[in-house]
């Protein structure tokens, strides 16, 4: 196959996913699980998506081919293209005639998209003019306005720069937040909102209040749709250092329960869950909706649920549970946010 960096596999057996082969750094094993009973479409467009997010896969790199994708994991040639016009939807992946299709690259470091600030300073010069002022006059109040120190006069000296960051679901959301504000002056500001709370009354105007908005990768299409006109840098996700090490803590024994919040993507939550685990080798995986969870919880002597599912832990009872908790990638930390902080520090 021409595509770098991407393993395909073809699982057809009864038993359990296998681990994926060792790959390059960052690389993701595709594969596809006929006994799982989720639709294969499904399968390949969690597993990209996830891999993008938690950074398996690399920006800017090439992805196989519809017609390889298809004749590696044995799908219709229309299932891997309606795949594609998903993730393309998503902004997760771009295509480039006669090159082939690629994960999209990540924003320059403190790029920004001047295009609503123009918007803005059009507007405040139309309602100017409405109240009787000249366009010199604007200038003029502007420019003493910026010798005092822009942000002084927006925020009543509060200094620091407010970092937003936008999520999925709260807990994990706020986590995320504190990380990050460890990695930044103390005069700064880690503020966290989910999706929902964007949509809800006043959560846009308080998004757009922030000087840089974080969004989770793989939700960046959602995210710019609640604020258009908005600059928002995705950045990707890790496991994190106490998830790897309570899986590697499992007892090798154990009768694993291994639960997703989203169907699409339990092959690669379970592949994950693998690689940390490799010991533990009965295990089943559901997700947090399907008809039969009570009955594999029952089974279980010991439960991995996904970020999201945290109802599983009532559903266990006294069952030992351990969330699959991610973390921001430092890397995406290091060469992007901080960048953007300190572009915004810069104009203060």
């Amino acid at each position: 196959m021409k595509a770098t960096g991407l393993k395909v596999s073809n699982i057809t057996s009864s038993g359990p996913v296998p681990a994926p082969a060792q790959a390059a750094p960052r690389s993701l094993s595709l594969s596809i699980d006929r006994t799982l009973g989720i639709p294969l479409g499904a399968q390949l467009r969690g597993q990209i998506e996830y891999g993008i997010a938690c950074g398996e896969i690399e920006r800017g790199a090439r992805l196989p081919s519809v017609r390889e994708l298809a004749q590696d994991l044995r799908l219709a040639h229309m299932t891997v293209v309606q795949v594609y016009k998903e993730l393309l939807a998503l902004g997760l992946i771009v295509t480039h005639p006669g090159r082939g299709t690629f994960v999209a690259h990540a924003p320059k470091p403190g790029a920004q998209d001047l295009e609503p600030l123009r918007e803005l300073i059009s507007r405040t010069l139309e309602h100017a003019a409405e109240a009787g002022y000249s366009p010199r006059q604007v200038a003029e109040v502007l420019n003493m306005l910026l010798a005092r120190g822009g942000r002084q006069a927006r925020d009543g000296g509060r200094g620091g720069v407010e970092v937003l960051l936008i999520g999925l679901f709260g807990g994990a959301t706020s986590a995320y937040a504190q990380t990050l504000q460890a990695a930044l002056p103390a005069t700064d500001r880690v503020r966290a909102m989910t999706l929902e709370d964007v949509r809800g009354g006043g959560g846009q105007a308080q998004a757009r209040g922030a000087d840089v908005v974080l969004a989770l990768a793989h939700r960046l299409a959602q995210t710019q749709a609640l604020l258009p006109g908005v600059s928002i840098i995705p950045v990707n996700f890790i496991p994190s250092e106490a998830t790897r090490q309570a899986l590697a803590a499992l007892n090798p024994m154990s009768k694993l329960a291994v639960i997703a919040t989203f169907e699409e993507f339990l092959p690669t939550f379970l592949a994950g869950v693998k690689r940390f685990a490799p010991l533990v080798t009965d295990l089943r995986a559901s997700h947090i909706q399907a008809p039969d969870l009570g009955a594999l919880l029952a089974w279980a002597d010991t439960v991995v649920y996904a970020t999201g599912s945290e109802r599983v832990r009532d559903l266990a009872g006294e069952t030992p549970c351990t969330e699959y908790r991610h973390t921001i990638d430092p890397r995406d930390i290091e060469r992007l946010v901080l960048p953007a902080v300190e572009a915004v520090r810069s104009l203060s």
